[in-house]
């Protein structure tokens, strides 16, 4: 796949100082595409919203994903220093120093089975992310339309697990190195985006001791159990990147309160909290990790009306300021769960 890799853009800034004690990332969240600063530069650019956006950027990618109590949203990831914009066949790419974006949106194809089609997709991105310097796997964000759709083992997220199972070991990784993840339904007709983020420096992968890991659920989930680990971090000279996969109100593997989502959230709440703990226990000689105003969250919401309620407690419970977190409409990859949440943190 490198030698198909054609840089199509690279965006540098000579008062940039590549220094390994800066802090190099900042992810923010804004109503419209809002440059952070002239020695910053865009790693990868999410917009949510029922439409295309009308800024054309190789690092920007659309999703149709509403936010709630807004018209529109950006989650930017903003780096300090230079990226080279690139393509390997359908994915986009971007590289910097520490980690590269890689991103492909594709339209439904009726007359392939979706299982293919991820495989298919899944391997292009893979192969894409090989085809850097970065080759770590440490998050993906799984994003495609009618994700419950079909019955038992031919629901539509089922078969997403099998075609993504089938690509993880063609590529030879393994459990022990699924990166965190989120999957989540996107509007009906927006097809499917996936998008990857890897390092060049080792993932360490957490998982929550209130569930069981989901690439050891049983086989009633469907023939493939879901690839990803439910938190992590990469630490650089300069800063730690921690991940937070989707959570949502799962106990050991069974999922817990259905259709309530005023009970799931304390439930997620609470695998939040045990998530935190687990990765300060590897954060040794720190203060206890903990998700705050430091942290960008997206939480996602099957049902709009429980927005009001919903960010009320998070303002409680976790963060205060709507300026770091997103609430979306999307649909969980389990019908019964309404609500999950995924989030990120720079110290």
């Amino acid at each position: 796949m490198k030698e198909n890799t054609q840089p199509v853009e690279v965006t540098a800034n000579a008062a940039v100082v590549e220094s390994e004690t800066e802090r190099r990332l900042e992810v923010r969240l804004s109503d419209d595409f809002e440059p952070l600063g002239s020695e910053y530069n865009l790693l990868q650019g999410f917009h949510f919203g029922s439409k295309p956006t009308l800024h054309d950027h190789p690092a920007i990618i659309s999703l149709r994903l509403p936010p709630l109590g807004r018209d529109q949203l950006f989650e930017n990831w903003w780096y300090k220093g230079e990226i080279t914009y690139s393509r390997s066949g359908p994915v986009r790419i971007a590289e910097c120093r520490d980690y590269t974006m890689a991103s492909v949106q594709k339209e439904a194809d009726p007359s392939v089975d979706f299982r293919t089609q991820t495989h298919q997709t899944y391997s292009e991105l893979l192969s894409a992310v090989r085809s850097t310097t970065h080759t770590k796997l440490t998050k993906i964000w799984n994003y495609f339309s009618d994700i419950n759709c079909g019955d038992e083992d031919f629901e539509k997220y089922r078969q997403f697990s099998i075609g993504r199972a089938e690509a993880f070991e063609e590529m030879g990784i393994g459990d022990v190195d699924a990166p965190t993840g989120t999957a989540i339904g996107s509007q009906d007709g927006s097809g499917l985006s996936f998008i990857a983020l890897a390092s060049n420096r080792d993932f360490y992968a957490v998982e929550n001791p209130r569930q069981v890991s989901a690439f050891n659920y049983p086989r009633k989930y469907g023939p493939s159990s879901p690839k990803f680990s439910r938190g992590g971090f990469v630490s650089s000279n300069c800063h730690k990147l921690f991940l937070i996969s989707g959570t949502a109100a799962v106990v050991g593997h069974e999922s817990n309160f259905p259709y309530n989502t005023h009970l799931q959230s304390k439930e997620t709440f609470k695998n939040l909290e045990y998530l935190c703990e687990a990765i300060s226990s590897l954060v040794s000689g720190e203060t206890q990790f903990a998700l705050d105003e430091n942290s960008i969250l997206r939480v996602y919401l099957k049902n709009p009306e429980d927005y009001y309620s919903i960010s009320t407690k998070i303002g409680r419970k976790i963060i205060s300021d709507k300026h770091h977190v997103a609430f979306l409409h999307g649909t969980i990859c389990r019908k019964e769960l309404t609500i999950e949440i995924d989030g990120v943190k720079i110290t």
